[in-house]
């Protein structure tokens, strides 16, 4: 029997609050276990340039965003007991622990899509709930993804989502993820991780976000 909660999603245009929409989430049950420890072992543990083919300029390799995310994952998939090979699971944005955990960035915005690849290599299946159900053809390119809710579906079928929340040091940015069973709100593992301030400015670029926050 599927269990169905509902996620409430805000939109902000031109300065003022869009009312409020809803998309259903129909949780997923009856599924059998699947070992990863596999995959798992295959996995690295730790933050490391090999077989990184970025080079700084010292010659050396250069770690990324991306680096770290894969720590994240791998953390959060070794420490899981849950998931099976039908489980669909989406990816949200980080938020900032002190925002109204509604806003994102454009660090955010990588850190979600870097855990998407991440996941997906790792062989969990992963909804990507901003893809509409056609293809959107413009001057200025063709897309297929949208942060629109009127143009995406009602419901999907996701029965864990990977969220988090990202704190300002004065070094870099402090990341907690967590996996969460989105039916019963449960914890199903976490992960964290410090990503040092010259990475996290390389991955900013937009106006307004040039200068990363320090507390």
């Amino acid at each position: 029997m599927k269990r169905l909660t509902t996620i409430a999603i805000l939109t902000v245009l031109s300065g003022c609050a869009a009312p409020e929409r809803t998309v259903t989430v129909t949780g997923q049950s009856g599924d059998s276990q699947d070992n990863r420890t596999q995959r798992i072992a295959q996995l690295p543990s730790t933050a490391s340039p090999a077989g990184n083919d970025l080079q700084s300029s010292t010659g050396l390799p250069l770690l990324t965003v991306n680096d770290y995310v894969r720590n994240l994952v791998h953390e959060l998939m070794a420490l899981q007991q849950s998931l099976d090979s039908d489980s669909q699971i989406g990816v949200t944005d980080f938020s900032y622990v002190d925002s109204a955990l509604d806003q994102g960035s454009v660090f955010s915005n990588h850190l979600s899509e870097a855990m998407i690849y991440d996941l997906h290599k790792f062989g969990v299946p992963v909804l990507d709930y901003k893809v509409t159900d056609y293809i959107r053809v413009t001057e200025t390119g063709d897309f297929v993804l949208s942060r629109n809710y009127e143009e995406l579906s009602d419901e999907v079928a996701i029965r864990y989502v990977v969220t988090g929340t990202l704190t300002t040091h004065q070094q870099g940015v402090l990341v907690n993820a967590r996996l969460v069973q989105i039916d019963n709100k449960r914890v199903v593992s976490a992960a964290r991780t410090f990503v040092p301030r010259h990475i996290v400015q390389a991955v900013i670029s937009r106006q307004g976000e040039q200068v990363m926050r320090i507390k």
